[in-house]
């Protein structure tokens, strides 16, 4: 597998172990575009990339190699990141982002309360990283000449305390003092950095089950809405349609009436002609009466239109038979 720099990708075939650190590539590619918001992202991810030695695997002698190359980060930027991740704690990376990693990997070389000393006396985002470096030489130089003032005392003393001078017993004193005081301010400072740390994790976690839950109620009652207005409609056409059925039976019916009354007329006047009427008017009504009971079975099966078209055509009949019956009178 080689690097194709005028491309900015990886050509050729690709072992199983080439392919996992392929893999790993484009993870820091995607880390390094965002690198203000995924600082320690980055540092981790190329430090998992120098410890596995996967650059090597993608053709790189070194790890500078590979990451000036591939990503666009010389030696010294790639080891300042893996100095955050290794040496600064991740909530002290995550506020001072922005301020960048080289000033990040300058707090990494000094001691734990040399930095805290240094962060709470300074603003990183608006020192610059020469003034910065002249502030951390300042506080070296200072804290150097308390240790060679300390190691003066020991070497020139005899270790017992009762054999040091007034003078020398009390700046020995006090030189211990403000190293114990410095110790302990590191050590509750830590402690208010754990729990903060504790804090901050709880909150986010709080927040995403609350989020997860409101997502789920809106959810649900998306759901049960839709569920009811379909419910509603269906209930709402299931009645339109009995109560045109009903309205069908019941001129169904008074037809039936009318006509029973009238073949009972008939029949009393007793005449030929008037029984030849009756079978015939008979054959005239049951044929209406099957085509009603087709327009409810059509109505039954759903199919409401087809049955609406088959009784106005029935009524539309009716009309004309009638008005025939008027013009012959």
């Amino acid at each position: 597998m080689t690097y194709d720099e005028k491309q900015m990708i990886f050509t050729g075939a690709a072992t199983p172990e080439e392919s996992a650190a392929l893999a790993l590539h484009y993870e820091i590619a995607t880390a390094a575009r965002t690198a203000a918001d995924s600082l320690l992202d980055l540092g981790r991810k190329i430090k998992r990339m120098r410890d596995t030695n996967g650059y090597k695997a993608l053709g790189f002698e070194t790890l500078g190699d590979y990451t000036k190359t591939a990503i666009g980060l010389n030696q010294r930027q790639a080891y300042n990141y893996i100095a955050v991740v290794e040496k600064l704690p991740a909530q002290l990376v995550e506020q001072n982002a922005a301020a960048g990693v080289t000033k990040l990997a300058l707090l990494a070389q000094l001691t734990d309360g040399e930095r805290q000393e240094v962060v709470a006396e300074t603003d990183l985002q608006d020192v610059t990283v020469k003034e910065l470096q002249e502030k951390i030489k300042e506080l070296e130089e200072k804290n150097s000449g308390y240790a060679e003032q300390l190691c003066l005392l020991q070497s020139t003393t005899q270790p017992e305390a009762d054999e040091l001078t007034e003078e020398q017993q009390k700046r020995f004193d006090e030189m211990q003092a403000r190293m114990e005081e410095a110790e302990k301010k590191r050590s509750d400072a830590e402690k208010a950095a754990e729990k903060a740390d504790k804090n901050a994790k709880k909150l986010k976690s709080d927040l995403a089950n609350e989020k997860a839950q409101r997502e789920t109620l809106i959810e649900k009652a998306r759901r049960d809405g839709a569920e009811d207005a379909r419910k509603a409609a269906e209930e709402a056409a299931r009645a339109q349609a009995e109560k045109a059925l009903e309205v069908e039976k019941a001129a169904r019916q008074q037809a039936e009436a009318n006509a029973e009354e009238l073949a009972k007329q008939l029949k009393v006047a007793g005449d030929e002609d008037t029984l030849r009427f009756s079978l015939l008017f008979d054959r005239v009504q049951g044929d209406v009466d099957e085509v009603l009971t087709l327009c409810d079975e059509l109505r039954g099966d759903g199919k409401t239109e087809k049955a609406g078209k088959f009784s106005a055509a029935l009524r539309k009949a009716l009309e004309s038979l009638a008005a025939a019956i008027e013009t012959e009178e």
